[in-house]
C-alpha cells in the first residue's frame, strides 16, 4: 500500500478535520489554526494519502530561534501502523537538513509510548518535562495591573527573560509548543507584545498565545511576586475574553507550582515532555 504525502491544499480542510476528530478526540485545534498552517511560507503542512483517500497529517513549523518544531501528527486509528507517521518523520528530516535547520523537538504525553517511540526512532531524546495547570479567567475587582508595563524593546526583553531560563529547565511554553530560551525568543516574544515587566518589585511576567488566543492565554514565565504577576495575568485574560489561562513549568520549580495550585490552578493529571534531536552532523 503506497503512501502519498503532499502539500495540503484548501479544499482538504474538512477532510483534514475529520483526521483529527478521529485521530485525537479530546484534542482539536485544526479548525482554529487551518489558515495559519496553510499559508505558513518557511514551514509545512502536509497530508497523507493512502488509495487516494487523506488518512493523516503533519505539520513542520519553523521557530524563532531557527529551529524546527515537528507538531498536529494525526492518523486515523485504522490506518495506524502502516508507515505514514514514519513517511513524515523522514520528510521532516529531509527538508530540515535542505533548510540547514539543527534542531528539532516534539512533544507528547508521557504516556503516549507510540508518539515517544516514532520520535525516538528518528532519533530524538528526552529534553524535558513539563507539568501543566490550568484556571478559568473571572473577573474580579481586586486584581489590578500593579506596576506591570509591557516591554517593547527586545533587548530590554532578552535581560529580563534569559536569566530566567535555567530556572524553567530551558524552555518557554505556549499552545503546548516549546520554545527554547534564546535572544531571537525574546526579541519575538517582545515584538508581539508579550513580555511585562513591574520595576517596582523586579517582577516579570509573559503572557500570549501562538494562537487561540480567545481559548486561552499563556504564562511563559513568571519571576518576582509571583502573586502579583498571577493577577496581572489573571486580569489580562479577562480583559482580552480569554477563556483560562494556561501554565506549563518543570515539576522541579515547587515554588512555581506552589504559587499556582495556591492561587486557584488546577494540574493535570499527567505530564508532558519534549524531546529533541541536534542535526549538526
Amino acid at each position: 500500500m503506497e503512501i502519498n504525502l503532499r502539500k495540503a491544499r484548501p479544499g482538504d480542510r474538512d477532510k483534514v478535520i475529520w483526521v483529527e476528530s478521529k485521530s485525537t478526540p479530546n484534542l482539536s485545534y485544526v479548525p482554529h489554526v487551518w489558515d495559519m498552517f496553510l499559508h505558513d511560507e518557511t514551514g509545512d503542512w502536509s497530508v497523507a494519502e493512502l488509495d487516494r483517500e487523506i488518512v493523516g497529517c503533519g505539520k513542520y513549523t519553523l521557530l524563532p530561534d531557527g529551529s524546527a518544531w515537528l507538531e498536529t501528527l494525526r492518523v486515523i486509528p485504522e490506518k495506524q501502523g502502516l508507515g505514514v507517521g514514519k513517511r513524515l518523520y523522514e520528510h521532516w528530516l529531509r527538508l530540515a537538513r535542505s533548510q540547514g535547520v539543527k534542531t528539532m523537538r516534539m512533544y507528547t504525553g508521557t504516556g503516549n509510548v507510540v508518539s515517544k517511540g516514532l520520535a525516538e526512532r528518528y532519533g530524538l531524546r528526552l529534553a524535558g518535562t513539563y507539568r501543566e495547570a490550568r484556571m478559568q479567567c473571572t473577573r474580579d475587582a481586586h486584581r489590578s495591573a500593579s506596576g506591570f508595563r509591557q516591554v517593547s524593546d527586545h533587548e530590554e526583553a532578552t535581560r529580563l527573560v534569559m536569566p530566567l531560563s535555567e530556572k524553567w529547565a530551558g524552555f518557554l511554553v505556549m499552545n503546548r509548543t516549546f520554545y527554547e530560551f534564546t535572544p531571537a525568543l525574546c526579541r519575538y516574544l517582545a515584538e508581539n507584545g508579550m513580555v511585562y515587566h513591574d520595576p517596582g518589585t523586579g517582577s516579570v511576567v509573559t503572557i500570549g498565545a501562538r494562537f487561540m488566543p480567545e481559548d486561552a492565554l499563556h504564562i511563559g514565565v513568571l519571576s518576582g511576586d509571583h502573586r502579583a504577576c498571577l493577577d496581572f495575568a489573571m486580569k489580562t485574560g479577562a480583559e482580552r475574553g480569554a477563556a483560562r489561562l494556561n501554565c506549563q513549568y518543570p515539576p522541579q520549580a515547587t515554588d512555581i507550582h506552589e504559587a499556582l495550585t495556591s492561587y486557584g490552578f488546577s494540574v493535570a493529571a499527567s505530564d508532558f515532555i519534549v524531546m529533541e534531536t541536534r542535526l549538526d552532523g
